[in-house]
């Protein structure tokens, strides 16, 4: 699977590691300050992207590409 990294945007970035440090979108929220809607919609994108079905292979392809 190619991938680049440029595709994601900086908020979807930073979403990411929260992400793979195993965070709840509730902890996200928090962290960040951003609702949870934009956090869901950040999400969704990035599942989008990297054609994931779901959350866990979703974190299992941030981690395989190192974002």
């Amino acid at each position: 699977m190619e991938f680049k990294h440029e595709e994601f945007v900086e908020r979807e970035v930073e979403i990411a590691g929260y992400l793979k440090q195993g965070f709840s979108v509730k902890q996200i929220c928090k962290q960040t300050g951003l609702e949870k809607k934009i956090i869901e919609a950040h999400k969704r994108n990035m599942m989008e992207k990297l054609g994931a079905e779901d959350l866990r292979t979703l974190i299992h392809l941030l981690k395989a590409i190192r974002v």
